[in-house]
């Protein structure tokens, strides 16, 4: 470490090397934090936008399944040759 000689210039500079190591420590406690706050806001935003993309995946799979029910053709049954048409009941 560096020596100085005369005691003059010790209390100064001790003075200045402690207010330029406290001084991002005050601005952060003057903004409101460690930026705790900006990762809890990333991390929300983060779900949200998971949120969307599995809503958004949902739906499409719903959208598909309604599309392949209405593809397929409805069965009848008709009856063969051998078989009668029974009325239906009421």
């Amino acid at each position: 470490m560096l020596r100085f000689k005369s005691k003059k210039i010790t209390l100064p500079l001790t003075i200045c090397l402690l207010t330029a190591l406290l001084s991002p420590a005050l601005a952060q406690a003057e903004l409101g934090g460690s930026g705790g706050k900006a990762a809890r806001d990333a991390a929300e935003q983060r779900a949200v936008r998971e949120e969307k993309i599995e809503k958004r995946k949902q739906e499409a799979e719903a959208k598909k399944a309604a599309e392949s029910q209405q593809a397929q053709p409805v069965e009848t049954q008709t009856p063969t040759e051998g078989q009668q048409e029974k009325p239906a009941v009421q």
